[in-house]
């Protein structure tokens, strides 16, 4: 049983333009979620912040592993209440001259509560990745 998300998605944009949408926190913010703290920096702390629901908080947080601009960035991602944080990795590769090639990889999913919370954040981020990502860089 795999306990890591992996979406791959294809954007009729450069690299450069995808690559600004992942690491401006303005930009986050709009089609992500709130943050007013992100930082490219290695080591930087930084939250996430969205709409409190059931257990969870509303807060996720984060710390900056590694980046390698404009095709990689590597982060914490913990929710209050997750006895460990998980680890997010977007890697960005040129297809032609105006696409994209993105692909997201989440993982550190543990145990039972893993999986639950993987299947979650599954649907959640190809939501993100399809609908909201997209529309903020057709925008």
């Amino acid at each position: 049983m795999s306990h890591q998300i992996e979406i791959k998605r294809k954007f009729k944009y450069p690299v450069h333009q995808v690559w600004g949408a992942l690491s401006s926190k303005e930009a986050l913010s709009d089609w992500l979620m709130e943050t007013s703290d992100f930082a490219l920096s290695e080591g930087h702390q930084f939250q996430f912040r969205t709409k409190p629901r059931g257990g969870f908080d509303g807060v996720v947080h984060c710390e900056m592993l590694e980046f390698k601009e404009p095709e990689s960035m590597k982060f914490t991602w913990k929710a209050s209440n997750w006895p460990q944080p998980t680890t997010v990795v977007w890697s960005l590769s040129s297809i032609g001259e105006s696409e994209t090639l993105l692909t997201l990889s989440h993982n550190g999913f543990v145990g039972i509560n893993g999986w639950f919370t993987k299947k979650m954040l599954g649907f959640g981020w190809k939501n993100l990745l399809g609908k909201k990502l997209e529309n903020y860089l057709s925008a």
